[in-house]
């Protein structure tokens, strides 16, 4: 029997939060690149990023007898690089992935109002 977790990847502009959770909501764990980080030092750098794939992303594959729902979420320069690990990583764990980032509208424009 399988067991169905969620994995949650929000991009921010300076840091990536990653959240597993279950079908009923309950988290396991979360992570994000600034628990690596030195002080003043940047988080989103390639070291770190390998860093932070080598030691969370690792022990999710670990789990036995588990399938991946993944959730995105936000826009980030290291979004294209953290999406080809997680392929590489879960190829055969992956059920389902959704991009649930929302663009910005700014709202719709009135027409100019016509003056005489």
């Amino acid at each position: 029997m399988f067991k169905i977790y969620f994995l949650f990847i929000l991009f921010t502009q300076n840091n990536i939060f990653i959240t597993l959770s279950n079908y009923q909501g309950n988290t396991y764990f979360w992570k994000s690149i600034g628990f690596l980080k030195s002080k003043k030092s940047k988080k989103l750098t390639l070291s770190l990023f390998k860093n932070f794939i080598n030691f969370y992303l690792l022990q999710l594959n670990n789990i036995k007898n588990s399938k991946l729902h993944i959730k995105l979420k936000g826009f980030n320069k290291c979004k294209k690089l953290m999406l080809k690990n997680v392929f590489t990583l879960f190829s055969k764990k992956i059920l389902s992935i959704s991009d649930n980032t929302n663009n910005a509208t700014n709202g719709c424009k009135l027409k100019k109002k016509r003056r005489l």
